[in-house]
């Protein structure tokens, strides 16, 4: 008898891991009539009841996610579980160290990749049942769901013939050996199928002589922890008769038969799987590569350093030896390597081949221009020329792949991918790489190419632009990457290249409520609806200010559909010439403003004053009353012109900057009392109470006769303002830094809306007092003005109908840094 009918006979009953052939095809019609919503009418209920009554085999049927929905009498009976299993999920099923791999093949089961699962189902409590698994995607209780079969493998169910069925027909692999895993007991035919090996090569033999394993201490490592735990699972790499490797995902357990100890192996063949994981793998490191290539070269860093950095992650990424760019030179006679990577160990060609004359490789040429590439392999080639063949030995290649590279749509030069250890085989996904690389470089080269030409054309222009403070800009629509001129930046206080030229930075530069002007501009010019883009916006200095620049400039290419492309244009430092505009906008203001005084409130009182005094000096007889009216009137009249006239001296002159700021230190009290002695009559007159506490003295830093001023006009438009029996009142308060004085009336008061404008420049608030005083508004906007000079800030409340307040703060001890303070 044979060594493996040896085996067969005294372990008839060992338990296995895999199905009962012929339950197996039962319950395999079963669930193939369960794969489909409309098949579910076809099962017969005695042949389902059959199955869920199964007392041997255990069936699950469970949700799409793993959820259990419905198990069998063997689940309770065999595994020792009740209800409380469903609604669990499946997974947890299994032993600890076996979930995460089952976690790992359940969705994949899921999608039908994969069939089988070899690991065994653990009792409730202690205990595990060796099975075979197998998934069939189904549909019951009308939805979608995943059936699990798991048939029992428990040696002492079967009989020795069918345990002798069941170890031949099985479709999952099984190997016996002894516990310590190193004679081959027996194989099944499914792993020797797989294998290649028969019966009388493998049984009695050593693994190690075999060479079964590709890696041998991975063996032995896996062996060493299943005699520590008693059990073992994981992967490992089959090495076939042919030489063919096999990926195989396995579980080893303990088995006691006539007490004595056997190991069972149960392995499913996963290479397919593992080849799908390493093309994701490729296909996602591809990826990454071609975005690090992209991003290295959407730097502006130096050229050459990039195209080195890029060469490198090639050349790691590909296993080559060397790769190498070389241009054509002097009309096309020589071949020059300019850059040039090598793998450790291999040595650089670069120095010698600098002048390669093109004509001694007359193929190689040829087969660049022809067929788009050079694809040679020493191993298999069978159609190369001496010339080529013997020049790559001598340079030590014994495979290579390049590609042409064109600039500016001429040929420039090529790409070469060379392996001095291997003869390479190239497999199509890495041509197609490799090419998207070259597509990548010679794109960075016509870049180059281009900024180059530019520049050599640029010269001129620049020193012209440099002569008149001007700067240039050049734009790449398709790229976003924009050139600007060391002056678009000088202009603005920046050192020569401290600022780095691109559209982001300058971006940041540009004002934020110009910067939606700007793009609307240039929107609009890029759809055609004006002939060049030109607008006038601010831009942020080195030290913070602001700068007006004249941005001028025009669409110059589009492609082959009409789509713009590059644009170009200037920036002009307008910062002069608007502050030319603006101070000569305040002179016109001033003008007007004048002209409007003199026109409008000047020319009624002089009038007043001509009737007057044309009446008083007439023949007319005036009674001794009507002439003391018309005298005090006259007084009136000539009062407040005078008031007039100084205010409109003082802001013409404050506007032309000719009033001298000569701050000391003043005491607050006695120019309050100053102007309220000065004023004290015309309040008289309309029985207004002048009020202020004489006890409180404040000292304040400021120029005593802009502070005069200040509250002489402001006591006068509280007058003004302010009805018969009314009340205004003066206060005094302080803190560490600053005074604030506060002139209070009961008058009028002003609405919301008139506060709000009344020190705007370009709005000239007047309005009629209580008694139909008339005003020009100077007064308020000159109090504004030397508020601001003497480093305060003048403030207003006001409630229509109930009276205003207005507040003006002085520094205590001096202009302090920062804004005042207001009280």
């Amino acid at each position: 008898m044979s060594l493996f009918n040896c085996f067969l006979s005294e372990y008839a009953y060992i338990c296995v891991y895999h199905l009962l052939y012929l339950k197996a095809q039962t319950i395999r019609q079963v669930i193939l009539q369960l794969s489909g919503p409309h098949n579910m009418n076809f099962i017969s209920e005695e042949r389902l009841n059959q199955l869920m009554a199964d007392e041997l085999d255990f069936l699950f049927i469970m949700d799409m996610d793993g959820k259990i929905l419905f198990t069998n009498i063997a689940t309770h009976s065999l595994l020792g579980y009740g209800n409380e299993i469903v609604g669990c999920n499946f997974i947890s099923l299994y032993l600890p160290q076996h979930r995460e791999e089952v976690g790992v093949m359940f969705p994949l089961a899921a999608k039908g990749d994969v069939e089988h699962c070899p690991f065994p189902l653990q009792k409730k409590g202690r205990g595990v049942v060796p099975v075979d698994t197998k998934f069939y995607v189904g549909w019951w209780n009308e939805e979608n769901v995943l059936v699990a079969v798991a048939t029992n493998l428990s040696a002492h169910h079967f009989t020795q013939e069918v345990f002798y069925h069941i170890f031949n027909s099985a479709e999952i692999m099984m190997v016996l050996t002894s516990t310590d895993g190193r004679y081959i007991y027996n194989a099944n035919q499914t792993f020797r199928k797989a294998s290649g090996y028969t019966i009388e090569e493998l049984s009695g033999q050593e693994l190690t002589d075999i060479g079964l394993f590709l890696n041998e201490e991975r063996f032995h490592r896996i062996m060493t922890r299943y005699v520590k735990t008693g059990t073992a699972k994981g992967e490992a790499t089959v090495k076939t008769k042919s030489g063919e490797l096999m990926t195989c995902l396995f579980s080893i357990e303990n088995i006691k038969i006539s007490d004595k100890d056997y190991l069972f192996a149960v392995a499913t063949d996963i290479t397919g799987r593992k080849q799908v994981e390493t093309k994701m793998r490729y296909l996602l490191y591809r990826q990454k590569l071609l975005a690090d290539v992209a991003q290295l070269f959407n730097t502006t860093v130096d050229f050459n350093d990039t195209i080195n950095k890029v060469l490198h992650l090639v050349g790691m990424h590909s296993g080559v030896s060397r790769i190498n760019i070389t241009k054509v030179i002097d009309d096309g006679k020589y071949y020059s390597t300019i850059y040039e990577w090598c793998a450790e160990g291999i040595s650089p060609l670069i120095e010698l081949t600098k002048r390669v004359s093109v004509d001694s490789i007359p193929d190689w040429s040829k087969q660049l221009s022809e067929l788009g590439s050079v694809l040679i392999d020493f191993k298999n080639v069978t159609d190369i020329s001496d010339d080529l063949k013997s020049f790559l030995q001598q340079i030590g290649v014994k495979s290579v792949l390049a590609y042409p590279l064109y600039v500016q749509n001429i040929f420039w030069g090529f790409i070469a991918f060379d392996d001095c250890v291997r003869c390479k085989v190239w497999q199509p996904e890495e041509r197609h790489l490799m090419h998207v690389i070259s597509s990548n470089i010679a794109s960075a080269l016509d870049r180059k190419a281009y900024i180059e030409q530019y520049k050599n054309s640029e010269l001129r222009l620049r020193m012209a632009l440099a002569g008149a403070k001007e700067g240039m800009w050049d734009w790449n629509l398709i790229t976003d990457e924009v050139y600007f001129t060391d002056s678009c930046f000088t202009m603005l206080g920046f050192d020569a290249g401290e600022v780095e030229p691109t559209s982001r930075h300058w971006n940041e530069l540009v004002h934020p409520d110009d910067w939606p002007l700007a793009q609307k501009a240039f929107a609009e010019h890029r759809l055609g609806g004006t002939e060049f883009y030109e607008i006038v916006f601010r831009v942020r200095t080195k030290d913070g200010g602001w700068k007006w620049i004249l941005d001028h400039g025009k669409i110059v290419e589009s492609d082959t559909n009409g789509v713009p492309t590059r644009a170009v244009g200037t920036h002009i430092d307008m910062t002069q010439q608007k502050e030319t505009e603006h101070k000569l906008q305040e002179l016109l203001t001033t003008k007007d403003k004048l002209f409007s005084i003199i026109s409008h409130d000047l020319r009624g009182p002089i009038g007043s004053f001509m009737q007057v005094i044309e009446l008083l000096t007439s023949d007319v007889e005036i009674a001794p009353e009507m002439q003391a009216e018309l005298l005090n009137e006259l007084k009136s009249m000539s009062r407040n012109t005078y008031y007039l006239l100084e205010n409109l001296l003082n802001w013409s002159r404050s506007q032309r900057s000719e009033i001298e700021y000569a701050p000391r230190m003043i005491l607050v009290n006695d120019v309050v009392t100053e102007n309220i002695s000065l004023l004290k009559g015309t309040a008289l007159q309309k029985d207004i109470i002048l009020k202020f506490d004489t006890e409180v003295y404040v000292n304040a830093f400021a120029d005593y006769n802009m502070v005069n001023l200040i509250l002489r006009n402001l006591l006068s438009n509280a007058i003004k303002f302010t009805p018969q029996g009314g009340i205004i009142e003066v206060l005094l308060t302080h803190d560490d830094e600053w005074v604030a004085v506060t002139v209070k009336d009961s008058g009028v008061g002003m609405s919301q809306e008139v506060v709000e404008k009344l020190f705007e420049r370009d709005h000239y608030h007047s309005t009629y007092g209580t008694n139909n005083e008339k005003g020009s508004g100077l007064g308020l906007m000159l109090c504004s003005d030397f508020v601001k000079r003497n480093g305060g800030s003048l403030r207003v409340e006001s409630q229509l109908g109930k009276g205003s307040s207005f507040i003006f703060t002085l520094p205590l001890h001096g202009i302090p840094e920062g804004e005042s303070l207001v009280l």
